[in-house]
């Protein structure tokens, strides 16, 4: 049924162009070049690895303020939970967990994870581009990338300076209908010599509740968060550019402890800060193509603090819980370039800190029916958590990749060392048996390879073998909840995956100077040694440690991307489906479902209208029922929504953007962010608008 919706949307998209007869110059979302992922830029359609990239005009048109809700032309790239704001994970071929979705943000690592919250906060509207890349991504990138990799470009002052501008500001302010938002954000920026650029951001975000499909609201889902960006770029000389940024996201509010998924668990009080600050320098020079020089220096700060907790959660939160991630990262890689070679090799290295505090009135007496203490201590105490714990996890890599052109023919491989040491904190270790040594040494090896064939002037094949991994994290290792032993034994997690597809450009096809870009992939990943989360009480009872490696998996699907477009329209449509079975031949239910996405839209010469209909399909998930306590397969139902925009600048400096969600107020439901269930309700519809004026 979806494959022959397929077949209609693709003849729906050739139709208006057979209606056009003038010249243009025409770009398709196809036709963008990526850096980051490739290390070495390249034209998306020209690498044998499936990758997208979305820029500020992408990310804008639907005046959301999460990234997530960007993501409909990227074929089996999704958010799972929502729609609060905080409760988004990415989904990239159905690993949605923050430890296989590798995350940077203008090169620094990004990793926060805490129970039954999301991981990325920034405003979206900071963004320049999101590169993502579907599939491992291990010898450039590192362990953690086994779904894909996600990096974000922040804006920069040649982003809005216009020609003989030397300073300049940009002023927006935007309305949602559906949780009454308003929206207010500044842009400044300046050019003071021909050598610097400056630029500095702040966005502000209030709402109420969100009002749902069902026609029901979500509590607790207001929207209370400011982002700033400050960012500075100076070229040292012709060759040489330093460049150095700082931002920051808050929200501070009453919210559900529980964000990604269905069901009341009750209330705190919680002040989510992140915060990334980065210094890069490069030397690149034409004439010596041995030097294309990135050195990056990173830190991220992702700090949660809960606190003023329901009743039914007080003895979890205490007084006060704190949840940080502070993570430090070097990257140095070099690009040398002779005869048909592209050798790009490198070092990085990451130093992660894990705080995981509770400050709380020790409990006397816990009914151990309940859970719930009957008599407390008089004196509070601070003490880690069992259930967060804290450590330190040191990474460093060597990587070498070697890009050869033979022909019509691009043959690439490359290899990765890296080794982990985790160390948990001597809190931990006063817990334990005097004779247990509870650091951990890994390290790991992984190749990659793959062949591109430019087959014509229009059409090019590709294969690509890749193996990815990541090491245990600092939870699994050190987990000592509900009187649980720590598992200093943890394997590595690995896989191995195999990717086929063809890529086709045409120009001048139905008309002068339109194009038409399509691409299709398969793909087949294989997970062995899969970490897997043990708490049942029969089947592993404590003390018997909560994390092993008893799991694997299979999971394979397809992806068909079509875009077309002239001067005066464009279309694309999308395809995926993802399929797979776990170690016990079961269904993966965390899958997300086959999705078709058609988007179209006509352009004007100063202004454009679109309109995007999404289509998800039907899908099997195991879901915990509360009345029987017991796992049970059910249908999570399909649904389609329809979403239009339309963007008109009135003059130089003033524009005007409009959106209107979920056209026909559709009812449906998410995919959860725990176990990839049936989730809350999506938002209902929402009629956005936003103007700014720039000078």
């Amino acid at each position: 049924m979806l494959r022959s919706k397929l077949a209609i949307c693709i003849s729906l998209s050739l139709l208006p162009a057979l209606q056009n007869v003038y010249a243009s110059s025409a770009i398709t979302t196809l036709d963008k070049t990526t850096v980051t992922a490739t290390r070495t830029e390249k034209a998306t359609l020209a690498t044998s690895h499936a990758i997208n990239v979305l820029d500020a005009t992408d990310i804008e048109r639907k005046l959301s303020g999460s990234i997530f809700e960007s993501l409909d032309l990227i074929p089996n790239a999704s958010g799972d939970g929502g729609p609060f704001a905080n409760g988004y994970k990415f989904n990239i071929r159905g690993f949605s967990d923050a430890e296989d979705v590798m995350v940077t943000l203008d090169g620094a690592v990004q990793t926060f994870e805490k129970y039954r919250m999301g991981s990325v906060f920034l405003d979206a509207e900071l963004y320049r581009s999101v590169s993502i890349k579907r599939g491992p991504s291990t010898v450039l990138h590192g362990g953690g990338a086994l779904g894909g990799l996600v990096q974000f470009e922040l804006k920069n002052a040649n982003d809005f300076l216009r020609d003989n501008q030397t300073i300049g500001a940009k002023v927006t302010l935007g309305h949602h209908s559906n949780n009454n938002q308003q929206n207010a954000s500044v842009f400044a920026y300046a050019k003071p010599i021909e050598e610097l650029d400056l630029l500095f951001a702040y966005i502000d975000r209030n709402s109420d509740d969100f009002k749902l499909s069902n026609d029901t609201t979500l509590d607790n889902s207001a929207v209370k968060s400011n982002s700033w960006l400050a960012k500075a770029s100076y070229k040292l000389n012709d060759n040489q550019a330093l460049s150095f940024n700082a931002s920051q996201s808050q929200d501070a509010q009453r919210a559900e402890f529980n964000t990604t998924d269905t069901g009341a668990w009750g209330t705190v009080y919680r002040d989510v800060i992140q915060k990334t600050f980065n210094l890069e320098f490069t030397q690149h020079n034409s004439t010596n193509p041995w030097v294309d020089l990135s050195v990056k220096l990173g830190q991220s700060q992702s700090h949660v603090t809960e606190s003023d907790a329901d009743p039914a959660l007080a003895d979890f939160i205490g007084l006060e819980s704190d949840y940080q991630y502070n993570l430090n990262t070097l990257d140095i890689s070099n690009t040398s370039r002779f005869l048909h070679h592209a050798l790009t090799y490198g070092l990085q290295y990451t130093n992660q800190e894990r705080i995981g505090n509770k400050t709380a009135f020790p409990c006397l007496k816990l009914n151990r029916a309940t859970y719930q203490c009957e008599q407390y201590g008089e004196s509070a105490t601070t003490a880690q958590m069992s259930s967060q714990p804290a450590g330190e996890q040191n990474r460093f890599a060597l990587y070498i990749q070697d890009e050869f052109q033979w022909r019509a023919f691009t043959l690439t491989a490359g290899i990765r060392y890296e080794k982990y040491h985790s160390t948990p904190t001597t809190e931990l270790l006063a817990t334990l048996a005097s004779n247990t040594y509870g650091e951990v040494k890994q390290d790991h090896v992984v190749p990659a390879a793959s062949i591109n064939y430019q087959a014509s002037d229009n059409l090019n094949f590709f294969y690509t073998y890749q193996e990815g991994f990541r090491a245990p994290l600092i939870d699994e290792l050190y987990d000592r909840y509900n009187g649980r032993l720590p598992n200093f034994n943890l394997a590595i997690e690995t896989s191995q995956s195999h990717e086929v597809g063809a890529t086709a450009s045409f120009d001048d096809l139905l008309i002068n100077s339109d194009s038409l870009r399509a691409r299709i992939v398969y793909f087949d990943t294989a997970v062995d040694d899969e970490i897997l989360s043990q708490t049942s009480p029969i089947s592993n009872p404590a003390p018997a440690p909560r994390y092993s490696n008893l799991g694997s998996n299979d999971r394979h699907g397809y992806e068909f991307e079509l875009s077309y477009a002239n001067r005066f329209m464009y279309s694309n449509i999308v395809y995926s489906e993802v399929a797979g079975n776990d170690h016990n031949n079961e269904p993966l239910w965390q899958l997300p479902a086959d999705t078709l996405v058609f988007d179209t839209g006509l352009l004007f010469s100063e202004a454009s209208i679109g309109m995007t209909f999404k289509h998800l399909q039907n899908r099997q998930v195991k879901a915990f029922n509360m009345h029987t306590g017991q796992s049970e397969v059910t249908q999570h139902d399909g649904y389609s929504l329809i979403n239009v925009y339309a963007n008109w600048q009135i003059n130089q400096q003033i524009n005007l953007k409009l959106a209107l969600d979920n056209l026909l107020d559709s009812q449906y439901q998410l995919v959860a962010g725990t176990g990839g269930a049936i989730g809350n309700y999506g938002v209902g519809r929402n009629a956005k608008v936003q103007i700014s004026y720039q000078f």
